[in-house]
């Protein structure tokens, strides 16, 4: 299997170092202060442009801000197969028999 990798950031880390809030950020580059949060959280990959406008905000390269990384773990997967009805309380199991 190829060797993933995942894009990560320091926009928390940086951000604080300037005693900037996302809301800061976000009205300095034109995002709401929940776009800040999601790419802060890793939810969100920025576009080039908005990358390239944090980067400026921070201060930093935008290739230090932005970079990529090993992916730690996959994310386990849940299948169908996984889940045995006994841990199914019987109350959701009569429901799920209804559905």
């Amino acid at each position: 299997m190829l060797n993933q990798t995942v894009l990560k950031n320091r926009v928390r880390e940086l951000r604080r170092r300037l005693k900037l809030r996302q809301s800061d950020v976000a009205e300095e580059i034109g995002v709401t202060r929940q776009t800040i949060l999601a790419i802060e959280k890793e939810r969100l990959n920025p576009s080039t442009g908005i990358a390239l406008r944090i980067s400026r905000v921070l201060r930093e390269p935008v290739d230090y801000v932005f970079f990529l990384a090993p992916e730690d773990s996959a994310p386990e997967v849940t299948t169908e197969s996984d889940v045995s009805n006994s841990s199914i309380p019987e109350a959701a199991g009569a429901v799920l028999d209804l559905v």
